[in-house]
């Protein structure tokens, strides 16, 4: 078991710092083994008792120290870091009294703070070795903090495996080692991000197939003379630090099923479902139906549907705990960007579909594309073609659920590829559209938000995993 990483940081002061590097760890350790926010703590518990607790677990606790962290004032004029109640005093003097590895993040050249200069349960802090971390050096120096992490705070972290082949060729290829029962294409375990097509992975015999996407900048949302888009994909750009993987398929009514019969979850012998044609269509609640009986017919190899985002978020930690490993749902920025997989366009493909392309309402045509078939249910994972990093069905065949609330626009995105947590959190975010819907709604760019507990047979999801070096 690798070591906990408390976060300890001044909203006013590093907000935006912390979560860049709570995003890096999270994609080197998992986000099991980080606490950051003391938003995490339910409301109405005692926070001074779940802070020292939340410490209590952790192996290493850092220190984010901004420009401003020495003399926050509250709102009264008092210095923050004098009074008891201050959750950064709590932390920090709770790691001290611990004895754990404690190590000062220095933003932007900030000076460690004398001893004179703090309560004399902090006074500990000047004598703990810091790391220096800028913007403009702020991939080495992460990397300096998580070898650090790994080699004196985190003994536990498994190192590369030694294969006895030329491991520094492949690192240099830009190639990563995952160590799983079942590897396909990968020499010796080592995937190069965005091969997908020919490598992928499985952590567990009879779970997803997992595909390895590279670190990279994209553009979030359409660009202005993309037809039929909505004002809430206006353009910005993100940046993703790490490389991740995430499923080839959305995860299938098979793997479920293995799901369901390990946990002996219940699902309601009734769903919601989309019935009707064209514009002549409505929602109605069906009585007997589940993810095992749709409305349409299925094999194990369709993806299942039915599911609601709790039900993602159980199969996910039900696959973390069976694999040891951090599996998740990707955020959507994460989807948008592995959808895209490297294009610009509409759909990954070009700027026009035809259902001999995905699995949608082929009655409807998106700008100069043909009609076809509508099959009015969904078509196998692996139906189509893979797009350029080995993912299929991006666009159509079923919803994938996100992690994140539901925000109104793209345009505030945080720009990390972190999923947003703050919003309308009784619906979550859900892209790609499916087989009942017009074209327009399978773009790349066009987003949805559906309550976390609807059910519907249009619904489904794929997972993603955060990668353990």
């Amino acid at each position: 078991m690798a070591a906990k990483v408390f976060i300890s940081y001044r909203r006013n002061d590093s907000a935006g710092h912390a979560g860049r590097v709570h995003d890096r760890l999270e994609r080197e350790f998992g986000r099991d083994l980080l606490f950051m926010d003391v938003d995490a703590i339910p409301l109405g518990v005692d926070f001074v008792e779940v802070l020292s607790k939340e410490v209590a677990r952790c192996d290493v606790l850092l220190a984010i120290i901004g420009p401003g962290w020495l003399q926050a004032r509250s709102d009264e004029g008092s210095r923050r870091l004098d009074s008891n109640d201050d959750f950064v005093r709590i932390e920090i003097a709770a790691a001290l009294a611990r004895n754990i590895p404690v190590i000062p993040i220095l933003l932007e050249g900030t000076r460690m703070p004398r001893g004179e200069q703090l309560p004399a349960d902090l006074k500990g802090l000047v004598r703990r070795n810091g790391l220096d971390v800028r913007h403009s050096s702020f991939h080495a120096d992460m990397d300096k903090l998580v070898r650090g992490l790994k080699s004196n705070a985190a003994p536990n972290v498994p190192a590369p495996m030694a294969t006895g082949l030329p491991a520094d060729r492949y690192r240099a290829e830009g190639r990563f080692q995952v160590d799983a029962p079942v590897i396909h294409g990968a020499p010796e375990g080592w995937f190069l991000p965005g091969a997908g097509k020919t490598e992928w992975f499985k952590d567990y015999e009879r779970g997803p197939e997992m595909v390895m996407v590279p670190a990279g900048t994209f553009i979030i949302g359409s660009p202005n003379g993309e037809p039929e888009r909505y004002d809430d994909e206006m353009p910005r750009e993100v940046s993703l630090d790490c490389a991740f993987a995430v499923g080839r398929h959305a995860v299938t009514r098979g793997q479920f099923a293995v799901f369901i019969a390990a946990t002996g979850g219940k699902m309601p012998d009734q769903m919601l479902t989309f019935e009707g044609e064209g514009e002549k269509w409505e929602v109605k609640e069906r009585k007997g139906r589940s993810w095992r009986n749709p409305g349409f017919a299925q094999e194990d190899d369709h993806p299942v549907v039915g599911v609601s985002w709790e039900d993602a978020q159980a199969y996910r930690l039900w696959l973390s705990q069976e694999t040891q490993k951090p599996y998740r749902l990707m955020s959507e920025a994460e989807w948008e960007y592995v959808a895209r997989a490297g294009t610009g366009s509409a759909f990954w493909w070009g700027n026009t579909i035809t259902p001999a392309q995905a699995n949608y309402d082929g009655n409807y045509v998106y700008d100069s594309g043909a009609k076809g078939e509508w099959r009015k249910k969904t078509a196998p994972v692996g139906a189509f073609g893979a797009n350029p990093w080995g993912l299929y069905n991006v666009h159509g065949n079923v919803w994938e659920w996100t992690e994140d609330c539901w925000n109104d626009s793209v345009r505030d995105d945080p720009g990390n590829g972190r999923a947003r947590i703050t919003g309308d959190c009784s619906r979550r975010v859900v892209r790609g559209g499916s087989w009942d819907d017009y074209p327009r709604f399978l773009r790349s760019a066009y987003r949805n938000g559906l309550t976390a507990d609807n059910q519907l047979n249009i619904l489904g999801f794929r997972v993603a995993r955060t990668l353990n070096p």
